[in-house]
């Protein structure tokens, strides 16, 4: 369910490897080797330089191979990050990659098309993920804020609050120290930071379990435009000049080569008009906002309509963001969700309620959630705990950490978490989950049963104003049959 390779959620080989049972021969003599690639941009190897000028540039990646399968679960972007403060203050990149919008074309049509591409990737991280995940191989691939395990000032053991998870504010020195580290010759002469992002953290289709017949199917190519200065990073003090920069930027991924023999049956069943065709499925998502929430001291409730003509979602999301931290460089904007005084939710499909009474407290809102990525009982749990859950962070004073309300109490308090909230309520709308091998498709439909609308209902009591985001994931499917590509679903 999520981007994470589970145990007990391994695929049997027929399924990774598309029609295999139909040739007589073994596992080993279908798939005869596996190499790995790198290519660079076909926009050149760089944004912008000397950390800046990084900002709202696209990236643009092909990749093709004469006859084997892309195993997209390798795929990689890596990209060296540099950043720049001329006031010094401390600039800090936010959780995730650094790409605002995420498009994925096969032969020119559209598999993949993520808008607010940053803040999906750290829905899925922070829900989907798990903290030991995110404290170890996730440092690697661009999520820091919430470790202490990286900080590299040992002054920190002194502070009154002392150094936990999630405690951002203390964490800044160490991240600007490796977001504007200088380039020296045991890092290759390239000044900043080194980072290499999952592609299945950027888009489903790098969680696709199924090897993609490139060959047969045609070129990939993925296409990234780089989000702005205050989307990409903040800062631990007044200043709003921070700016970036990035470098070495490539992909690189798996190619395994087939036995001939597996590659003309794949042909055939792709051409002869006959033939059932291949048909892979992939998960797609959008992020979408919805109209603002104004502030109340009493529980109100509210609605968030947003579209999808689907017929196979999967799980929706939705955070809330200060609408005065969109776009502000004192507030980490990509990961930091408000907890926003919320008391229940429920999600409506024409004439249905999921759940079908509304998920209330926030120990059943989570449980709730925790179920759209498989099961209340997972054994990897997830990054967020109980504190980060009901966090809410102000962004109205540029420099001080404040919050509206933590874990403990409505009314500010202490601001430990500052710039770690991460209340995403979620629903699952799988009917297979938990340990069981997933469907191929599954899913409710949006398009079928509610002229494609979903209906989130909030009831809250927000110490300020918020815009709301709400990602939708559901399946698509690529079809090669009767000598023709095409992708299949909305």
């Amino acid at each position: 369910m999520s981007f994470q390779n589970q145990s007990g959620d391994l695929s049997p080989f027929a399924e990774v490897v598309p029609e295999a049972a139909r040739l007589s021969v073994t596992k080993s003599s279908i798939l005869t080797q596996r190499r790995r690639c790198r290519v660079t941009p076909q926009t050149g190897p760089s944004a912008g330089s000397a950390g800046v000028n990084g900002s709202g540039q696209q990236i643009q990646f092909l990749v093709a191979d004469q006859g084997g399968l892309v195993d997209l679960r390798s795929a990689v972007v890596n990209y060296t990050v540099l950043a720049k403060a001329s006031s010094g203050d401390l600039p800090v990149f936010d959780d995730g990659h650094i790409f605002s919008t995420t498009q994925v074309l096969l032969n020119g049509q559209l598999l993949d098309n993520v808008q607010n591409s940053m803040k999906l990737s750290n829905i899925e991280m922070k829900l989907g993920g798990s903290k030991a995940y995110y404290q170890t191989a996730g440092s690697f691939q661009g999520f820091e804020l919430l470790n202490n395990d990286l900080n590299a000032d040992l002054s920190v053991t002194s502070n009154a609050l002392g150094s936990s998870y999630g405690y951002v504010t203390q964490n800044l020195a160490s991240l600007s120290a490796r977001g504007t580290r200088v380039a020296a010759a045991m890092f290759g002469g390239i000044a900043g930071e080194t980072r290499s992002v999952p592609l299945g953290l950027i888009s489903g289709v790098g969680r696709m379990k199924q090897y993609l017949p490139i060959s047969v199917l045609g070129e990939l190519s993925l296409v990234f435009i780089t989000g702005t200065n205050a989307e990409v990073l903040f800062t631990g003090g007044t200043a709003v000049d921070a700016t970036y920069s990035l470098s070495n930027i490539s992909l690189e991924y798996d190619v395994v080569v087939p036995d001939t023999r597996y590659m003309s049956l794949l042909q055939k069943i792709s051409s002869d008009g006959s033939d059932s065709g291949i048909h892979l499925p992939f998960e797609s998502s959008i992020v979408t906002s919805g109209a603002a929430i104004a502030t109340s001291a009493t529980l109100t409730e509210n609605t968030v309509i947003v579209s999808r003509a689907t017929n196979h979602l999967l799980r929706a999301s939705v955070v809330q963001i200060p609408t005065s931290g969109i776009q502000n460089f004192f507030y980490p904007s990509q990961s930091c969700f408000n907890h926003a005084g919320t008391w229940s939710y429920q999600m409506r499909i024409g004439s249905q309620v999921y759940p079908q009474i509304a998920a209330t407290g926030d120990a059943s809102m989570f449980n709730t959630s925790l179920l759209a990525y498989g099961s209340v009982m997972g054994e990897n749990g997830t990054c967020i705990n109980r504190a980060l859950w009901g966090n809410s962070s102000d962004c109205t004073t540029a420099g001080t950490a404040k919050v509206f309300e933590t874990a403990q109490i409505s009314t500010g308090g202490t601001a430990k978490f500052y710039g770690a909230d991460s209340f995403i309520p979620s629903y699952g709308f799988q009917t297979v989950k938990g340990d069981a091998i997933p469907l191929d498709v599954d899913g409710v439909s949006l398009a079928g049963a509610s002229g494609s609308q979903l209906i989130v209902s909030l009831v809250s009591a927000p110490s300020a104003a918020y815009t709301p985001y709400v990602s939708l994931v559901a399946l698509k499917f690529i079809r090669a049959q009767s000598g023709a590509v095409s992708v299949v679903g909305a």
